[in-house]
């Protein structure tokens, strides 16, 4: 039986919750006329959540590299096939079956929606495809790179990234033409997110080595991550990186460090609050969903300010999510639309040794 990552679920859980409140910032700023100081003061806000989206990656790959950073099991391709490609393709029919039914979308609005969202990823899901290529990647690095120096490997993979993600900012016109019409498709590529990967893959397997590093570690990535989230709004503000989104340069630096601040702190913290594994057992649920769960409500939601209305919509977001995939799990086939809804493993108490350990 795999050994619960405790950290992992703090992580996770806040990298949902930070998910969801970006994007209820996101309806509150398109519904309400704001003034500049309002609007920036959001936008802060959601410069600082950035993390969000790529924290999945090493979160994903914390736990598969500490599972299998040696080895590949039985059935490893099939399982993440199923429970991650399908709903992929199942959840697009879900927000198409809304606008069907509340907005009247005809069938060849039907057919660009899906076509968008299925062909050219166009959907907050396009995620799913990136950890799809990490599934891949990560059975390459155990079958040829694995015996690799880390330091050449994390290197390699800095320099790649590095230098997508500089393309991307700064001359997206060497792009080919399909990708420079369609973002989702520059989004998409591993190399974009290679680097969070193979940090992760090295923390997996030395998770704890890793624990042990935190009286210096957490100190260092604080002020590392200070000075990351320094150049995220510096960046923007100076208007040398414009795209409120995770696909940036500087994104990747915080993002990193700001694992390691997470990490670092949650190993203090023997025991996960029920609240916490709650939010991480539906995250996949959640992140999935909670666009959807925006769209229905916004339809019966009366007239609030700006905060109560900003609140509800993140409210409305988790739990609405929450009990529609609690709904879809009743079904036989319901774990290939919303993934399987696993109970967190039972958590046991620090032994000795492993106090020791983590010190």
């Amino acid at each position: 039986m795999k050994k619960p990552i405790n950290e992992i679920y703090w992580i996770r859980a806040i990298a949902c919750l930070s998910v969801v409140a970006i994007h209820s910032f996101t309806r509150t700023k398109n519904k309400f006329d704001l003034p500049d100081t309002t609007i920036d003061f959001i936008v802060n806000l959601q410069l600082l959540m950035m993390f969000a989206t790529p924290m999945f990656v090493l979160i994903f790959e914390v736990i598969v590299g500490n599972a299998y950073h040696n080895r590949i099991p039985k059935g490893f391709f099939q399982k993440r096939f199923l429970y991650l490609f399908l709903p992929f393709v199942f959840v697009p029919f879900l927000y198409v079956f809304f606008n069907v039914i509340y907005n009247d979308f005809a069938m060849s609005n039907v057919m660009r929606a899906l076509e968008r969202d299925l062909i050219f990823a166009g959907w907050h899901g396009y995620f799913i495809l990136i950890i799809l290529q990490f599934v891949v990647i990560h059975a390459l690095f155990v079958k040829f790179f694995r015996k690799i120096p880390m330091w050449i490997m994390l290197v390699v993979s800095f320099a790649l990234n590095v230098t997508y993600l500089y393309m991307v900012a700064f001359h997206r016109d060497m792009f080919p033409m399909i990708m420079q019409e369609n973002y989702s498709y520059i989004r998409l590529p591993f190399v974009g997110w290679i680097f969070y990967f193979t940090v992760a893959y090295y923390v997996g397997k030395n998770l704890e080595k890793v624990r042990a590093s935190r009286k210096w570690g957490l100190p260092l990535a604080l002020i590392a991550t200070g000075i990351s989230l320094y150049y995220v709004y510096d960046m923007y503000y100076s208007r040398t990186i414009t795209s409120l989104g995770s696909v940036r340069l500087d994104i990747m630096f915080y993002t990193v460090t700001l694992f390691f601040v997470l990490f670092f702190i949650f190993s203090y913290v023997s025991k996960v609050p029920k609240v916490v594994m709650f939010i991480s057992k539906y995250a996949f649920s959640i992140y999935l969903l909670h666009l959807l769960s925006f769209n229905i409500a916004m339809k019966y939601l009366p007239k609030m300010n700006i905060i109560l209305y900003s609140f509800t919509l993140f409210i409305i977001g988790i739990f609405g999510s929450v009990l529609m995939a609690r709904l879809i799990s009743l079904f036989p086939f319901g774990k290939y639309i919303i993934g399987p809804l696993k109970d967190a493993a039972k958590q046991k108490p620090n032994t000795k040794e492993t106090q020791k350990a983590a010190a």
